[in-house]
């Protein structure tokens, strides 16, 4: 699900919102908080030629927005599904255009905080608001649990007064900002909150509501038994909450970057990618300087769920935050700089050709995995000896010259092909472990790097 902030501003202040740091920025750096009907256009354009018609407006809060009603009905026109994600604060006179339309093409996610944190103004809008969802299908309530001792109690009485039978419950992602953080658990007090996700499943499941928990946790937070119940209930499930994957957010500007937990790191541009999985492949390489390297928790580093990569040990957030603690920092190694790596094929893998119905090559790991591989790379790799650089690889591949003709313009020649063609394969390969190599750059050694 991609997520579009029409706006960076918000009319809360909420002590635990993951959105800080964006809203900081924005706000600061005399940057567009507000995106513009030309910017909308391009996203548009970017999602169809993407082939996605679904879409999570938010913020900030996207219903303050001084052209909300024609951006949402743009992208209506365009057949877009959208799940509207508010604080329920909206001027009630959008209820209006709100029910005109499907639930079935108009969702909403509520974020409601605690009723005492409200104005009285705030209060009766918000009833208005509820009022009119409670008779609509296709909304969830949202709860975030950042202390220790929540107080939920309130989220069943919404339950109870407008019967809403969708719940999310998140963990408030840790994100920090002008060296300020927001509210939050850390993560060591995960495994006593464990109590209370339990207690608000049991409290859902007696009034009707099913409950989804959307951030990534440590396993090792539930007892087996408590595991088993969250799984069998689908609050929880492996590929959504032990290991994070990239939740696109698109700003106003047309940044982009993973989500608002990591919202620090790998920033790009919309016009940086060709297509939403050219982005989510983005992310989800670079998601892995982090994931299953540097883990929050020194029994992690033990853990057989953390060897064998079923989980990195909660949000990534988290492990931004023990690199800057042991004062590693970590990025991506260039184009260039991978082209100086000189690679090996892992001994725990072999390449296999096969003839029949085509011509196709796998590079086969010992415990049964394969990985099929383009013949041009397989082609590449048979030159890759732990003393041969990937330039010079390339270099005698294309030209049949062992060695590499050292000027300008076939080194930019050599990184526009690679860029285009070999290295995310290569990057593949190495988070795959079927390369290793070898390397004195911190940069390299971070995107070979294994558990220790």
């Amino acid at each position: 699900m991609v997520n579009l902030l029409i706006t960076m501003r918000c009319n809360r202040a909420c002590s635990y919102c993951f959105a800080k740091e964006k809203l900081h920025t924005y706000s600061t750096n005399n940057t567009a908080t507000e995106i513009s009907i030309e910017n909308l256009e391009k996203v548009l354009q970017f999602l169809q030629k993407s082939n996605c018609d679904t879409l999570q407006l938010a913020g900030g809060e996207p219903t303050i927005h001084p052209k909300f009603k024609q951006i949402l009905l743009t992208l209506l026109k365009q057949k877009i599904t959208v799940n509207l994600l508010t604080n329920a604060l909206w001027n009630p006179e959008l209820n209006t255009l709100f029910d005109q339309i499907s639930p079935d093409t108009l969702g909403f996610l509520l974020n409601i905080d605690n009723p005492k944190l409200y104005t009285n103004q705030e209060h009766k809008k918000l009833e208005e608001n509820l009022t009119f969802l409670s008779k609509r299908g296709n909304v969830t309530l949202s709860f975030n649990l950042f202390e220790k001792e929540p107080d939920y109690s309130y989220i069943f009485d919404l339950i109870t007064k407008y019967g809403f039978k969708n719940l999310r419950l998140s963990f408030s992602m840790p994100v920090n900002f002008q060296g300020k953080t927001n509210s939050h658990l850390k993560i060591k007090d995960y495994k006593a909150a464990a109590k209370h996700v339990m207690d608000f499943v049991h409290k859902a499941e007696h009034l009707g509501a099913t409950v989804g928990m959307d951030n990534a946790v440590p396993i090792c937070m539930f007892t087996p038994e408590e595991l088993s119940e969250l799984m069998v209930k689908e609050v929880v499930a492996p590929s959504r909450n032990f290991i994070c994957y990239p939740a696109i957010d698109i700003g106003p500007d047309l940044s982009v970057w993973r989500c608002f937990g990591t919202s620090k790191l790998f920033n790009k541009k919309l016009d940086d990618f060709n297509s939403l999985k050219e982005m989510f492949d983005y992310y989800q390489r670079v998601s892995r300087l982090y994931q299953f390297k540097f883990f929050p928790l020194t029994e992690c580093d033990k853990c057989e769920h953390a060897k064998k990569e079923r989980c990195q040990g909660g949000c990534i957030g988290f492990a931004e935050a023990k690199c800057e603690e042991l004062g590693i920092s970590v990025s991506e190694p260039s184009d260039k700089e991978l082209l100086q790596m000189k690679p090996k094929l892992s001994n725990q893998v072999s390449i296999r050709r096969y003839s029949l119905p085509e011509e196709t090559t796998t590079i086969n790991f010992h415990d049964g995995c394969e990985i099929r591989i383009p013949a041009s790379i397989a082609e590449l790799i048979a030159f890759f000896n732990g003393k041969t650089t990937i330039f010079q690889a390339l270099n005698t591949k294309i030209s049949g010259n062992p060695q590499p003709r050292q000027t300008d313009e076939l080194d930019e020649l050599m990184v526009e092909l690679s860029s285009r063609e070999v290295l995310p394969i290569i990057r593949q390969l190495m988070e795959k472990q079927a390369i290793i190599s070898n390397e004195t750059n911190p940069k390299l050694q971070l995107i070979n790097a294994n558990h220790k």
